[in-house]
């Protein structure tokens, strides 16, 4: 169970920082007009999205019913 709730976390965050690498390029900036500051806290706010999408189908419980 251990190394499910690990691998949804990592995928989570890896899809959050792609989706805020895609965003940024898409919006015709780059990440360094915005700093590390943005980049984290996006990554992490689409990250956590993601793993709550990813925890109800994995079945890994990280979240109480």
């Amino acid at each position: 169970m251990l190394v499910k709730r690990l691998g949804v976390a990592v995928v989570s965050l890896l899809i959050g920082f792609g989706l805020t690498i895609l965003i940024t390029f898409l919006i015709g900036t780059t990440l360094e007009e915005y700093g590390p500051i943005y980049t984290f806290f996006t990554s992490l706010s689409i990250g956590c999205a993601v793993a709550i999408w990813l925890d109800k189908f994995a079945g890994t419980e990280m979240l109480p019913k």
